[in-house]
């Protein structure tokens, strides 16, 4: 890949890279990038799209910088030219324009994975817009052979997820009565590791959820994967890494699928065939999922980025899974940082908490601290909601005398809650009134 600069005219030249990903590229379109690795030796790293890019160039990048680039030409060998003149917040509109439409909640993936890693039959487990759940399903009711007994390559019984891939893998290749490759062994492993790596991932809902368990989630949220690797930080436990780890190897699975974006009926002329689809199907469902849980962090990042030069409030935002038996309930977390401009030393915190979980329903809390005074408002969109909040205040008031701080107020009501926006803001239009 070339990119050119059309003012001082230095190339970057692109190796190693996923043409699955990259050959999606469209003359006149723009894309941004993130430096994530300055130049050393003349060899630069860079992020497209959560695609890590090796990049050989001569300009000056420094980690962190933002880059916009305007597809002159797609193909094998796409080029791009660098766009110089876009401010920052153009740059954050033009990324907030492709990761809004596909983002999602998290728990949606989660909870479509909970069909594949079940012991259930899969009809006892399909629910309504779980598509993953329903094509599963139907390809049980179509393939209802026994697959208990499936082998995993080190030898030993499948767990449930390792089954449930052979079996799709299988159907997929169309090969019933052929023995699996080793690289469909490879790919089946894969996939069940990368899969198991997310799910454990959450924090679990059957013991108390602890100061540590979030502080780690938090850590762990993707919010840092770019900045850890800049250091050189591991990030094998990150949620994005996690995500981009899974995506590569179900672009790689598409890639070499020609069924995987087909737009063929599911019912063919023969069960095998129709086995074949559903099958690609569901992998290309789970990519969906996928990309939207991934656009998703990324937003988060976005709403991340320091809001002013002086550093005075950083707001930091994520989305906290919390496993169950029925699936996962996804906690919003903001955090927000405002230093004093009078006083560097005094600094105020707010934490803002959103969930829905039944049958108390939506409910909004808003905690302030500053020094060792804390506040905290609840609003309750359920009477039933509003009866627990009143009857847990005064636990959480022993709750915060116990750790030693002030209770300034501590107060809820019953209405409408009021969302966190998620958004980051933006000065710059997301829409163009231009045609």
């Amino acid at each position: 890949m070339q990119i050119t600069d059309p003012i001082n005219n230095p190339r970057l030249f692109i190796e190693q890279t996923r043409s699955e990903t990259l050959g999606q590229l469209r003359s006149g379109q723009v894309v941004t990038a993130q430096v994530i690795k300055p130049a050393t030796n003349g060899m630069a790293q860079i992020d497209i799209g959560g695609m890590k890019l090796p990049v050989e160039t001569g300009i000056k990048l420094e980690i962190g910088q933002q880059l916009a680039l305007n597809v002159i030409k797609g193909g094998n060998r796409p080029e791009l030219q660098l766009i110089r003149n876009l401010t920052p917040e153009a740059i954050q509109a033009l990324a907030l324009k492709r990761i809004l439409p596909q983002q999602q909640p998290i728990h949606q993936l989660l909870n479509s994975l909970k069909p594949l890693t079940s012991t259930l039959p899969a009809t006892a487990v399909a629910a309504e817009g779980n598509k993953i759940a329903q094509l599963l399903s139907q390809i049980t009711q179509l393939n209802p052979g026994n697959t208990s007994q499936i082998q995993n390559p080190q030898g030993g019984t499948a767990n449930p997820l390792e089954r449930h891939i052979q079996t799709l893998m299988t159907l997929l290749q169309n090969s019933a009565n052929q023995p699996s490759s080793s690289s469909t062994n490879k790919t089946v492993s894969n996939l069940t590791q990368q899969i198991t790596q997310l799910i454990n991932q959450t924090v679990s809902g059957n013991s108390p959820i602890t100061a540590a368990a979030v502080r780690h989630a938090f850590e762990q949220s993707g919010l840092f994967m770019e900045s850890n690797l800049a250091i050189g930080n591991a990030v094998g436990t990150d949620f994005k890494a996690s995500l981009l780890k899974l995506l590569s190897e179900l672009q790689t699975l598409s890639a070499s699928n020609p069924l995987a974006n087909s737009s063929a009926t599911v019912r063919a002329n023969d069960t095998a065939t129709t086995l074949q689809l559903m099958a690609a199907r569901l992998f290309a469902e789970l990519q969906l999922l996928n990309e939207g849980t991934l656009a998703r962090i990324q937003l988060h990042q976005l709403a991340s980025l320091p809001q002013d030069e002086s550093n005075l409030r950083q707001v930091w935002q994520f989305e906290l899974p919390i496993s169950h038996p029925e699936g996962h309930d996804d906690f919003f977390i903001r955090f927000e940082k405002e230093t004093s401009t009078t006083d560097p030393s005094e600094t105020r915190w707010t934490v803002v908490l959103n969930f829905d979980i039944p049958p108390a329903g939506p409910i909004s809390a808003k905690i302030n601290l500053e020094g060792d005074v804390i506040s905290s408002h609840f609003t309750a969109e359920s009477e039933e909601g509003a009866s627990r909040l009143e009857s847990t205040l005064p636990k959480l008031s022993k709750a915060f005398e116990k750790a030693g701080l002030t209770i300034g107020r501590l107060s809820f009501r019953q209405g409408i809650t009021k969302k966190a926006d998620e958004l980051p803001s933006s000065p710059s239009p997301l829409l163009d009134e231009k045609a």
